[in-house]
C-alpha cells in the first residue's frame, strides 16, 4: 500500500506521457473509459516501480524515499496489472523489467502523438479469394503498418471485398462476379470522394488474385494521393522496411518484335516461355521484367523498390508500344501484391495498349485468360 501522496503535477504528467493507457507490456488498456458501457471514469492506478517504503515491492532503504514522487519511478496501470506486479508476482517483476515496460510504452505514445495533424489516411482493404483461401486482411494490421507516418482517418476501413464468396478462381463466373463487385464497390465508396474533389490520403492493403489487383490499380489510377503496402513474410508485417536493397529490375526484349506482344513479370517466381507458348502459340514476341538474382516471393521490402518498379513498367509500356502500336498486350504476372496494384496504376487508359491478363491455376492446367482492360 502506497504511503506517498503523488503531487497533482506528476499525476497529470504521468497521464499525459502514458496516453491514459496501462503501461504494462501488451496491455495498453484505456483507463478513462469503460470498454463495455463507454462511460468515462478513472480506473487507473499509479504504481511505484521502487516502492515508496523500504519493505514494499522492490523497496530500498535509501532509494524508496528519494523516488517516492519521481515521475521516472511511476507507472500508470490497470487494476489487474497493478495487483500482478505488487502482490501476485513481485519476483517476476524486478525494477529492470518494469523500467523497460515504462520506457517502451511512453516512447511509443510519443512517436504516435508526434504524427502531424494533417497526416491522416483512409485505410482501404481489398480482398478476394485466392483458390479456396479467404483474404487475410484486418484493420488492426493495417493500422499498425501506418504508424508512425500516418494515423487512421476513421475508426473503420473502406472495404471493397466480396465477403463470404463461394466462387473460386478456377471458375469463369468468379472473374465476372469479382470484377463487377470491385467496380461497383469502388464507384460506391471511393469515386464520390473524387467527384467532390477530395484530397484525402489513402493507404491500400490488398490480397487477391493478380488480375483483380491490376484491375483495382486501374481504378485507383486517378487517385494521386495513394500509398500501397506490401505483405511481407519475414518479418510478418505490412510495414515497409528501411533496409537498403541491391536488387535491380531488368527488362528483357525479344529478338523478333513483329509478333503478338506479351509482357511477362518473373518477379515472385520464374515464368518460363514455354508456358506462354502453350497458352498463345509460337506467334509471340515475349518481353519480360525480372529482377537481378533469382525471383522469389519476399524480395519487395522497400517503397524505393516499388517506385523503381513503377518506372520500369512505364518504360516497358512505352517501348513495347513503339514497336507494336496499339494492339492488345498479353500480361502474364508472377509478382507481389503491391506490384500488381501499381501495374494497374501505371497503365494509362488514353495512352497505353489494352491489356489481357492471365492467371496461373492448377485446376486450369496453368495460365488462362481472365480479365481484359481496355
Amino acid at each position: 500500500m502506497s504511503v506517498t501522496s503523488i503531487t497533482p503535477k506528476n499525476q497529470n504528467l504521468l497521464w499525459a506521457i502514458s496516453g491514459g493507457r496501462c503501461e504494462y507490456e501488451g496491455c495498453n488498456k484505456i483507463l478513462h473509459t469503460d470498454i463495455l458501457t463507454k462511460k468515462r471514469y478513472n480506473s487507473a492506478y499509479i504504481a511505484h516501480i521502487v516502492a515508496d517504503k523500504p519493505d514494499g515491492p522492490r523497496g530500498d532503504i535509501v532509494r524508496s524515499k528519494l523516488l517516492c514522487d519521481n515521475i521516472s519511478n511511476l507507472m500508470l496501470l490497470c487494476n489487474e496489472h497493478h495487483n500482478l506486479i505488487d502482490k501476485v508476482d513481485v519476483k517476476g517483476h524486478p525494477e529492470s523489467r518494469l523500467l523497460v515496460m515504462k520506457q517502451q510504452h511512453e516512447e511509443r505514445i510519443k512517436r504516435i502523438t508526434n504524427i502531424a495533424p494533417n497526416m491522416s489516411s483512409e485505410i482501404i482493404l481489398y480482398g478476394a479469394n485466392i483458390g479456396v483461401n479467404n483474404s487475410p486482411l484486418s484493420y488492426q494490421s493495417a493500422n499498425e503498418a501506418l504508424l508512425y507516418d500516418y494515423y487512421p482517418a476513421s475508426d473503420y476501413p473502406i472495404e471493397l471485398g466480396y465477403k463470404n464468396a463461394s466462387l473460386t478462381d478456377d471458375m469463369d463466373a468468379y472473374w465476372i462476379t469479382e470484377e463487377a463487385n470491385l467496380f461497383t464497390q469502388f464507384n460506391l465508396k471511393i469515386k464520390p470522394r473524387l467527384m467532390q474533389g477530395s484530397t484525402d490520403h489513402y493507404s491500400v492493403f490488398a490480397i487477391a488474385p493478380q488480375p483483380l489487383l491490376i484491375k483495382f490499380g486501374v481504378l485507383l489510377n486517378d487517385l494521386n494521393n495513394v500509398k500501397v503496402y506490401q505483405k511481407h513474410r519475414e518479418p510478418s508485417t505490412w510495414k515497409w522496411q528501411t533496409a537498403s536493397s541491391d536488387i535491380e529490375y531488368i527488362l528483357r526484349e525479344p529478338d523478333d518484335k513483329t509478333k503478338v506482344p506479351v509482357l511477362v513479370f518473373s518477379l515472385s517466381a520464374t515464368v518460363t516461355y514455354d508456358r506462354i507458348q502453350k497458352t498463345l502459340g509460337d506467334n509471340t514476341s515475349i518481353w519480360e521484367i525480372t529482377i537481378s538474382g533469382a525471383p522469389h516471393n519476399d524480395f519487395l521490402k522497400t517503397e524505393a523498390l516499388l517506385s523503381d518498379f513503377r518506372r520500369t513498367v512505364r518504360h516497358a509500356f512505352d517501348k513495347i508500344k513503339s514497336y507494336h502500336g496499339y494492339t492488345g498486350l498479353h500480361i502474364f504476372p508472377a509478382m507481389p501484391v503491391s506490384a500488381s496494384v501499381e501495374l494497374g496504376r501505371v497503365w494509362m487508359p488514353k495512352v497505353d495498349m489494352p491489356m489481357t491478363i492471365y492467371d496461373a491455376n492448377k485446376e486450369k492446367n496453368d495460365f488462362y485468360k481472365t480479365i481484359t482492360i481496355k
